[in-house]
């Protein structure tokens, strides 16, 4: 995509709040993961160069709340509005935002000059283990308001290890407390991001797949097996914990080297 804005704000599009970081090129839309928002993707942007703008999905922030649920082809339409409007050429999806983004990608599968997917959730499958039931248990104790409990859930997808490093509990109370102040983002129903793989043979940008090891909700497979598809894609391999805990400056680094690239 060529063309972008001499300057970017903060803004609103449809419905999708943004909030833009930085400036001059390129432009990289960050899109969060389910729960998530613009606080989530941030550390990702840390030390990417140029212009990066944070969505946050309907249903999730400050941008429209949803009344039936959100579906693929709803975030999916969410980063279309937001790149369209700020000119991204590249994207990177954190989780369920990876998923947005394969979607988006379905149908137009050279929108984005690079591309990035960080702990990929899904596929080409629906997901039906303990990690729809741990998300189910965090929307419960959203939608009750329960604070406490929110932050035990958030909590116990922290390595055990780490639970007691500093600042911890505290980052994840914070979390805690704004997600408890809207409804839980709940799907409209069973979907997946792809129905058929071989789609992914078209993504021609160069991309990077971060995975981690033991990490139920984002399995390490599954960002191998996404690496494997993609015609021009590298692996980034961590170990629990690695994206956000203990080894953060090495994920913003790698983001940052491959997104600067032509």
């Amino acid at each position: 995509m060529t063309g972008q804005p001499a300057a970017l704000t903060d803004g609103l599009v449809d419905g999708v709040e943004y909030t833009v970081l930085g400036s001059g090129g390129p432009v990289t839309l960050f899109a969060h993961g389910l729960g998530g928002g613009r606080s989530e993707t941030r550390p990702l942007a840390g030390k990417v160069r140029g212009t990066r703008v944070l969505l946050s999905f309907r249903g999730h922030g400050g941008s429209d709340a949803l009344v039936d649920g959100w579906d693929y082809d709803v975030l999916a339409e969410d980063i279309r509005a937001v790149a369209d409007r700020v000119g991204a050429t590249r994207c990177v999806g954190l989780s369920l935002g990876g998923g947005a983004l394969l979607r988006v990608l379905r149908d137009d599968p050279d929108r984005f000059e690079r591309l990035a997917f960080v702990l990929p959730a899904a596929l080409d499958s629906t997901r039906a283990d303990g990690a729809t039931v741990r998300l189910r248990s965090l929307g419960h104790a959203i939608d009750r308001g329960d604070a406490d409990e929110a932050t035990a859930l958030l909590m116990a997808e922290v390595p055990e290890a780490l639970r007691e490093r500093r600042g911890v509990e505290l980052l994840l109370r914070r979390r805690a407390a704004d997600l408890v102040t809207r409804p839980a983002p709940v799907p409209s129903g069973e979907d997946r991001p792809l129905s058929d793989r071989s789609v992914l043979s078209r993504i021609s940008a160069p991309t990077l797949v971060v995975g981690q090891e033991a990490d139920p909700l984002h399995p390490i497979a599954l960002a191998r097996e996404l690496c494997s598809l993609l015609p021009n894609a590298s692996l980034l391999e961590l170990p629990e914990g690695g994206v956000f805990w203990t080894d953060a400056v090495r994920v913003q680094s790698a983001l940052a080297d491959h997104l600067e690239l032509p």
